[in-house]
């Protein structure tokens, strides 16, 4: 096997079970947890928006005679998503789902074609997955 082939699979096993910290922010909205758990399930989306943010500075850097705006991107939506660490859960995972989803954006209008076809699929069903997760959340926790 290649190293490339391992390469993409060592990236879709770790992007995947990227999800599992927001499908259990489902399950806890559903089941209720601790203050504590919650708390840390918020940091951690801020994080993985936070990680995120490295595509949008790749394409940047890798292009420097293009438009700066990803690198700004980056840093005003992980800025925009510091205010979910002090939000009920509800809002944190509301804030967090559109944040994702302009991250999504930001790649789709700067660096989607410079990536791979296997990555662009891949990054949009773990997108999709984590939006429609924390959208659930935010329902579940609402009595919807």
């Amino acid at each position: 096997m290649s190293s490339m082939r391992n390469r993409q699979q060592t990236a879709r096993i770790l992007g995947w079970a990227g999800v599992l910290p927001f499908a259990a922010w489902t399950l806890v909205a559903w089941t209720g947890a601790p203050e504590w758990l919650v708390e840390l399930l918020i940091g951690y989306g801020v994080l993985i928006l936070a990680f995120m943010g490295g595509t949008l500075w790749v394409a940047a850097l890798d292009k420097p005679q293009e438009s700066e705006a990803p690198l700004v991107a980056s840093i005003v939506l992980v800025l925009a998503a510091l205010p979910a660490f002090l939000l009920p859960a509800i809002s944190a995972a509301l804030l967090l789902a559109v944040l994702f989803a302009l991250h999504w954006t930001a790649e789709s209008l700067w660096v989607r074609q410079a990536q791979p076809g296997w990555y662009r699929r891949m990054r949009m069903g773990i997108t999709a997955s984590v939006i429609t997760l924390l959208i659930l959340a935010v329902l579940i926790e609402l009595g919807a």
